[in-house]
């Protein structure tokens, strides 16, 4: 320590000490604990001077700095300012016998004998041990369902993806054979009906059709399809009755393909093919009778047609509430005879329902069929007949079906030796 510096602590050390003789040693709270287990906390504060017999009225009453009052000034005779060093210094003893000490508050409760705080204590850490094993077994639970969420959805996912490569998408350049300049298409698709329930993915079918019989060699110019709104009775009449008749050759084959919904006539049991406009109560005269479609297509002067049917036409007919991508059921009689130069290939047989292929987009019946034109249905030629497009459609289309808990078996009434390329 300095020279300089001694004096300044030595004055701190005589302040303090003044500060502590002339304060209230037991002001403040004062707790205890009784054998019983109560707790009492008794608040004191003190003061020995107050503001009437103040030097200087105002001070703080305890102020350590300033503890000097008239009474004592006159009763130590001191009159003089320069005696006010000594008085300084003396005036803190003579003022710890005039403390005023009072309770201000006290409170008391009950907190328990060391035998109840003691198995107090062991009960909470005991609580606490249970709530932390609960919060982890918690967690464990968490992560275990968690783990079981994951290992799902990675399961979907993969069977999501085997599905997807169960049906790959249409080849949108199918394969492409020797050109047929005598052939003829004519295509039906019809999915938003003027007065009738959709019926999903038929137009997306017609389309891919009217691909597909480009590249199995009919020219562009002689494939007509009609969809929609442009697949009225009219429009369907004018180029079965006068377009194909008019145009085809006796080499020519002639590919009719709807796709859309039928409608039964509840007294005969005939089916029809329903136009954009047809109207389910005057069948006769806004739709077609499947029969006729047949009869008119064995009237051509062709050498052969062959019909593809992404419909139902036997069932149970007059319901109108169907699950999800089936597509509405039609009575019909049953045949197991083709017409004469006419080959037919059906979605669906008796009493089964034609279904759709949402993940495609596609009826299917008609999403097998072409891939069955586009060569999987080949045999080892390289060559597609209607037997073995059949026998492809069939499988895949009853597999799939059953996915669904249901029954769909394509059928083909005609020559199954007829190659189609």
């Amino acid at each position: 320590m300095t020279a300089a510096s001694a004096p300044r602590a030595l004055a701190v050390a005589a302040v303090a000490a003044l500060m502590a003789a002339s304060g209230c040693s037991i002001a403040g709270p004062r707790t205890s604990i009784d054998a019983d287990g109560w707790e009492k906390t008794t608040t004191y504060a003190c003061d020995w001077k107050n503001d009437s017999t103040m030097l200087i009225p105002g001070m703080a009453p305890n102020s350590p700095f300033m503890p000097f009052t008239r009474s004592h000034w006159a009763r130590l005779g001191i009159i003089a300012p320069f005696f006010m060093p000594a008085d300084l210094i003396l005036s803190p003893l003579i003022y710890m016998g005039d403390r005023d000490c009072t309770v201000t508050n006290t409170n008391r409760r009950y907190v328990g004998t060391p035998e109840t705080r003691r198995r107090d204590k062991l009960a909470q850490e005991r609580s606490e041990r249970d709530a932390r094993a609960a919060r982890e077994a918690a967690a464990r639970a968490n992560t275990a369902a968690q783990r079981k969420l994951d290992a799902d959805a990675a399961a979907a996912r993969a069977e999501a993806e085997q599905f997807a490569r169960s049906y790959p998408p249409l080849n949108n350049s199918p394969r492409t054979v020797a050109a047929r300049p005598d052939d003829y298409a004519l295509i039906v698709g019809i999915e938003g009906y003027r007065s009738l329930p959709k019926a999903e993915f038929s137009e997306n079918d017609a389309k891919s059709v009217k691909s597909y019989m480009e590249a199995l060699g009919v020219p562009p110019g002689n494939v007509i399809a009609l969809l929609g709104q442009g697949a009225s009775r009219a429009d369907i009449a004018k180029y079965l009755e006068e377009w194909l008749p008019g145009v085809v050759k006796p080499d020519s084959r002639v590919y009719f393909y709807y796709s859309g919904h039928g409608a039964p006539d509840p007294q005969t049991g005939t089916a029809y093919l329903v136009p954009y406009d047809g109207d389910p109560s005057f069948l006769k005269s806004t739709a077609f009778p499947l029969s006729k479609i047949y009869a008119d297509l064995s009237a051509l002067p062709a050498k052969e047609s062959v019909v593809m049917l992404d419909s139902c036409f036997s069932g149970a007919g007059g319901r109108s509430i169907l699950a999800p991508g089936v597509r509405p059921l039609v009575v019909t009689e049953d045949s197991n005879v083709a017409p004469d130069k006419v080959a037919i290939l059906s979605a669906s047989g008796a009493r089964e329902i034609a279904g759709g292929l949402d993940l495609r987009q596609h009826g299917l019946f008609t999403y097998f069929m072409l891939r069955g034109l586009a060569g999987e249905a080949a045999d080892k030629n390289g060559h597609v007949t209607l037997g073995g497009l059949e026998d492809f459609v069939r499988e895949h289309v009853k597999e799939t079906a059953r996915r669904s808990n249901r029954d769909q078996t394509p059928r083909l009434l005609g020559d199954p030796s007829l190659r189609l390329y």
